[in-house]
């Protein structure tokens, strides 16, 4: 074992040469993120193919061997695949929901409390708030707790834990390599895009979820798109190659959009999906906090939302785990409008239940299952009341464009929801409704969104803060700072002088050190104030010289021509508000202290030359115009 350690350790050693000096070429550089999208990819795709391998597992234990219940399949064009003389035992469906409940709760809050609830928001929190840091073992709790939910029965989605899968598998390869924290969130939105983009087929839509889910606004992380597009058709082309085929997942004709006068149900439909989202949205995190307040250990809460849940199954079935093949059946006609009203509205009840009481699942199949069921209603709806506007055959088109609009408002994604629905459905030919049914419901749905961990822009978020208050301070130097400072009073302190003149320095001066200069100008260490008062206090006669009475390691300099953002970094970096300021060849020219900074910027007092060779601009109108 201390070989194998030991071998590791050089392995990792050598990676991160490698690695820091790939970033000196830029051909290796490139190549580099190449081998890691692609690296993110395969994970992501062969996560996809165990994840839903143990879905199918828990799946035939709970629900076929316990249950004698069969879903319908989309694969099977809606059909469940049931022997023709089954007969579901209808009683046992609220146990194993139960049961499957019981099982994630004791997974997630033993080895990984983070891996609770949808783990795409887990993921976007790493993002904006945890350096994009994810514990190696989050991804194999929640691919194990996620599967026994989904597979018992509770309602949910399979994207959060493959996006959790590629996430952090992106965190923890960048950790292990020391990579610095940029490209550790970089790696992470690539996993995510993998991870949505393998298993849900649809390689764009996932690269571009992956870097607009981050947001609520209209805003992305688009320094990692590239990354995200290797790593996604890499996933997908995995998943899609060793396990569910290229075919999409969900069947439909060739739709196509000629009659331009259904745009106006469309709009009405988008409205509608707006308040829906929003309802939806509210309930889940009112659920949420509900289960907050309730005083048992968190392992048992699951089991609690898993048997609301088994009652809801019990009378009406079709909200039970992800929920596809409902979708398919909506889309062939074969769904009466009540059955898709109930579906919609249960749908929301029972993924509440599922996900808001510490359950492990995603929530994003659910809201196209959600969003598909009320267009599908509302397509049927207007057939009634406009049979010559919306004819029959207008019908599946509302079911396609209710999947897209719905989480377009409720997630803050619209552009990947169209896509998403495009590419699960293998056909673009609704791309214009679909547009427009996703502008309304992000616009009209507000600010709530459920991935409550996103930032409203970058500007927001505080992975990106640092961008925002150090490139400001990129255009000014510490000289332009030091030609309005009071660093006159900074004076030197010669190497031979006594305490008593330290005294007389320090009482008339300012600042919380000066510098100790010798002969040739250069500085030999400094004098603290602290140090001078507490002899000045217990030993007044000491006869100690500076050069006895000076601290000489690791002295807080910057050069003249340092820009300030190095400036800020030196503060915080050595834990001081003075720094000593030498020109180029290290001689001392006086003490930069951080409210000089401050006031520099706010009051703008003084400010580097313009291209122009104008000197005297100010700060504050140099960063406004800016």
């Amino acid at each position: 074992m201390p070989y194998v350690k030991s071998s590791l350790i050089r392995l990792r050693t050598n990676l991160k040469r490698k690695i820091i000096r790939f970033q000196d070429n830029s051909i290796f550089y490139f190549s580099r993120w190449i081998f890691f999208g692609v690296l993110i990819g395969i994970i992501a795709g062969v996560g996809a193919i165990v994840f839903n391998a143990l879905i199918r597992l828990f799946r035939f234990i709970f629900q076929v061997s316990m249950a004698h219940y069969y879903s319908p399949r989309p694969e099977l064009m809606g059909q469940t695949g049931a022997p023709a003389d089954n007969h579901p035992i209808r009683w046992v469906i609220p146990l194993i929901i139960m049961l499957g409940g019981l099982i994630s709760g004791i997974l997630v809050y033993t080895f990984a409390p983070e891996a609770e609830g949808h783990g795409t928001d887990a993921a976007i929190d790493a993002f904006h708030n945890k350096e994009g840091y994810i514990r190696g073992r989050v991804p194999i709790i929640k691919t194990l707790a996620s599967s026994v939910t989904l597979g018992s029965g509770g309602s949910g989605g399979r994207e959060g834990p493959v996006a959790q899968i590629g996430a952090g598998f992106g965190s923890v390869l960048a950790t292990y390599l020391g990579l610095p924290v940029p490209d550790r969130r970089t790696m992470l939105v690539a996993g995510i895009g993998a991870g949505i983009g393998a298993i849900f087929k649809s390689p764009l839509a996932g690269a571009m979820f992956g870097v607009e889910v981050l947001y609520s606004e209209m805003d992305f992380e688009g320094g990692a798109l590239m990354l995200s597009i290797i790593a996604a058709i890499v996933g997908y082309s995995l998943y899609a190659y060793f396990y569910a085929g290229f075919n999409p997942v969900v069947r439909t004709p060739m739709f196509t959009y000629t009659r331009p006068i259904t745009l106006f149900f469309y709009a009405v439909l988008g409205i509608f999906l707006a308040f829906a989202g929003q309802f939806y949205v509210r309930f889940f995190y009112f659920i949420h906090d509900v289960f907050k307040k309730i005083k048992i250990k968190p392992h048992f809460k699951p089991m609690i939302g898993g048997a609301v849940v088994g009652i809801i199954a019990y009378f009406f079935p079709e909200i039970m785990g992800v929920g596809y093949g409902w979708l398919q059946l909506a889309v062939l006609g074969k769904l009466a409008v009540i059955t898709l009203i109930l579906l919609g509205l249960f749908k929301i009840i029972a993924t509440s239940f599922t996900i808001s009481s510490g359950g492990s699942a995603g929530v994003y199949a659910p809201s196209l299952v959600i969003g598909g069921a009320f267009g599908g209603a509302a397509g049927m709806i207007f057939h009634i009341l406009f049979p010559h506007l919306i004819l029959s055959s207008d019908i599946a088109p509302f079911v396609l464009i209710g999947m897209g609009g719905f989480f377009a408002g409720a997630a803050k994604t619209p552009i990947s929801s169209l896509l998403m629905v495009s590419e699960m459905t293998g056909s673009y030919g609704l791309l214009p409704p679909l547009m427009l049914v996703s502008a309304i419901t992000f616009i009209v749905s507000g600010k709530r969104s459920i991935y409550r961990s996103q930032k409203k822009n970058r500007m927001d978020s505080p992975a990106h803060m640092k961008d925002y208050l150090i490139k400001p301070l990129q255009r000014y130097s510490v000289s332009d700072v030091m030609e309005s400072g009071d660093t006159a009073a900074a004076k030197p302190i010669d190497p031979d002088m006594p305490l008593y003149e330290m005294i007389k320095i320090f009482f008339y001066s300012n600042f919380y050190m000066h510098p100790v200069i010798d002969k040739e100008d250069k500085i030999v260490g400094i004098v603290k104030y602290d140090t001078v008062k507490n002899l000045m206090m217990t030993s007044p006669d000491d006869s100690r010289t500076a050069k006895d009475l000076m601290d000489t390691g690791n002295l807080p300099r910057i050069r003249l021509t340092d820009t300030l953002d190095i400036a800020v970094h030196n503060f915080f970096r050595k834990n001081t508000d003075e720094l000593i300021v030498t020109d180029k060849d290290g001689r001392y020219k006086g003490i930069l202290r951080k409210r000089d900074v401050v006031l520099a910027i706010e009051e703008g007092q003084k400010s580097p030359s313009s291209s122009s060779g104008t000197p005297n601009d100010s700060l504050n109108t140099a960063k406004i115009s800016d």
